[in-house]
């Protein structure tokens, strides 16, 4: 028996689809039949540095999404919840946190702390930073930060209408560089519909970071959050397409991935069947629909319990079937 699945041919122009065929096709030789699952849950919670305040209070996430995440404002705050999270069996985690006005996380003052977690636990440390300059990202280098995950807009009037920033592309490449000379693990976010729901640089993101060494280009999607001005907003899931095709073609060498963030119900399904046939590798948080897609169409699927910017490891390799299914 076969599972239902979505017609791609008539939700997508001939041109796209062929594109599409071609750069599923390149995964697979590259890599083989293969998908990775990042399931994060407890095994790799997500912690805040500065709770649920952020200056900017962006039109897409209103500080909402921070309410969700572990305060720990200090160092000493940090290190200890480290220390309990790796004894209820955490594989690692998260740092992130509000910007302040120039689109900074407090990360590289929380560097001694880092370094204190990784001399002291086992746990696998990332961080979001926001703008970053080359001595900051120095300074986090030498804490030992397993990765830094950085959201690259390829429109500046975006930026401004959704952030409220004032900044340059030079800015972007400025923080992306600084990372990449660091030597950090480097995984560039690009969110696809950032700009009310359409497309508005996206493509344009993926130039923005060719010049740099990544270890996967994560592609995520705006979120209709409840109180927030883009509730009612939902990106066109063939959008995704289009910017995980172009990812492919540019990156040829490097792993793409579908991050958490993306669309709800039936689009996230959606979402989810066109960046496997569009060659993504990694899918963060897949629901039950890829699951079944992927089975149903011969990949070998296995899940790992970390953030979607950290490389696969049998260390993190979760065994459980997802929704009761094989993995």
């Amino acid at each position: 028996m076969g599972v239902r699945e979505f017609d791609l041919d008539d939700i997508i122009d001939p041109k796209l689809r062929d594109r599409m065929r071609k750069a599923r096709a390149h995964t697979t030789l590259r890599s083989g039949k293969q998908l990775n699952f990042y399931i994060t849950s407890h095994s790799f919670p997500s912690i805040s540095l500065t709770g649920s305040k952020c200056s900017l209070n962006c039109k897409h996430c209103g500080g909402i999404l921070l309410e969700r995440l572990i305060p720990c404002k200090s160092p000493k705050s940090l290190i200890s919840m480290a220390q309990k999270l790796m004894g209820h069996g955490a594989k690692g985690l998260l740092i992130t946190g509000g910007c302040d006005k120039k689109g900074k996380v407090p990360v590289p003052a929380m560097s001694d702390a880092i370094r204190t977690i990784k001399d002291t636990t086992d746990l696998i440390v990332v961080a979001h930073t926001g703008f970053i300059n080359e001595k900051e990202a120095q300074i986090l280098k030498q804490s030992g930060l397993d990765g830094v995950g950085f959201d690259v807009v390829g429109d500046m009037e975006t930026v401004q209408r959704v952030y409220g920033l004032t900044v340059s592309e030079h800015d972007y490449i400025s923080s992306l560089k600084a990372l990449s000379n660091a030597g950090l693990r480097l995984f560039p976010h690009i969110c696809v519909g950032l700009d009310g729901g359409k497309l508005s640089g996206e493509l344009h993101a993926l130039s923005m970071i060719k010049e740099c060494q990544v270890s996967t280009v994560v592609i995520t999607g705006l979120m209709p959050l409840r109180g927030t001005p883009f509730s009612r907003v939902k990106p066109d899931p063939v959008d995704f397409a289009r910017v995980i095709i172009k990812a492919v073609e540019m990156f040829p060498e490097t792993p793409i991935t579908l991050g958490c963030a993306r669309s709800l119900g039936q689009s996230r399904e959606l979402i989810d069947h066109l960046a496997i046939e569009s060659g993504v590798e990694n899918i963060a948080i897949p629901t039950r629909y890829a699951i079944e897609y992927a089975q149903y169409h011969g990949y070998r699927m296995q899940s790992y319990g970390t953030c979607c910017g950290v490389p696969p490891s049998k260390n993190t390799r979760i065994h459980k079937p997802l929704y009761g299914g094989r993995i």
